[in-house]
């Protein structure tokens, strides 16, 4: 763990001396058992728990989605006390006034779902979704950058950094879309990047790749940044989020450390037997 100063001026070999280093001592900390996710959503078993709806990123993220089913959304959040409603920007503002003094906050995607855009594009849309009342902002990492056979990691660090700090103070969750990286590595890669970029949340999926979030995944990402939650500032939490549709699975995700679920069958979840 590095400070931000320090970080900013790395080269890419140092950063693959850096994440090396680190994933081998990630690695180790997976294997040992005496070591498990802890989080204050970890104990939750039932759909009666009153945290339960405060882990929920409400979303409605299709392309198709209407006016008129983005209002069905808020009214579900507002009814069972949800996190947050997720939504793509275009529908912030609305959003907005539909919550206006609750407890439900708003959360934007970004650059959303390829992450393909530049930093400044993405940044500016942040800023924008911020003004018109998001109040936490998701992107994506740009994942073709870290699957090069060189990955520019220096740069993969300032385009999530721009962002980052295009959006303060509001937090920012990282989807480093795990089902197109095929190894732990480049995972944990991922994770440390976005982390050492100020990330508040790194976050499974965008749902818009194929698969879904593991519990394998969600646990992983958890000792990848557990180390940053050591300290009182600069916490990172673990997202899980595509395919969560189910109780069961949506618990598991909480034990394997999750601390934020990402789902469209919020209400579902909450009201299961």
């Amino acid at each position: 763990m590095s400070s931000t100063s320090d970080t900013d001026g790395w080269t890419d070999s140092q950063w693959q001396s850096f994440i090396d280093t680190r994933t081998n001592e990630i690695l180790s900390s997976l294997s040992d058992t005496t070591i498990t996710p802890s989080t204050s959503f970890s104990s939750i078993v039932s759909a009666s728990d009153p945290l339960l709806p405060l882990s929920i990123d409400h979303t409605l993220l299709k392309p198709e989605a209407t006016p008129e089913q983005v209002d069905s959304l808020c009214d579900e959040a507002l009814k069972y006390g949800f996190k947050s409603c997720c939504v793509n920007t275009i529908y912030a503002k609305r959003v907005a006034e539909q919550l206006k003094g609750s407890n439900t906050i708003v959360c934007c995607v970004v650059g959303f779902p390829l992450g393909a855009a530049s930093a400044q594009a993405i940044a500016s849309e942040a800023r924008l979704a911020i003004q018109d009342g998001a109040a936490e902002i998701d992107m994506v990492l740009p994942v073709g950058l870290l699957l090069s056979p060189s990955p520019p990691y220096a740069e993969i660090y300032h385009h999530v950094r721009t962002v980052i700090q295009g959006s303060g103070p509001v937090p920012v969750k990282v989807i480093i879309e795990t089902v197109l990286l095929k190894f732990q590595e480049k995972k944990i890669a991922a994770c440390l990047l976005a982390a050492e970029a100020g990330a508040a949340f790194v976050k499974t999926c965008t749902g818009f790749s194929g698969g879904q979030a593991t519990e394998e995944d969600v646990r992983l990402m958890w000792h990848a940044v557990r180390s940053y939650n050591a300290k009182e500032e600069g916490k990172v939490k673990v997202k899980a989020s595509g395919g969560v549709r189910t109780l069961q699975s949506c618990l598991a995700m909480l034990k394997a450390g999750a601390e934020r679920i990402g789902t469209s069958s919020g209400a579902a979840l909450v009201t299961s037997q």
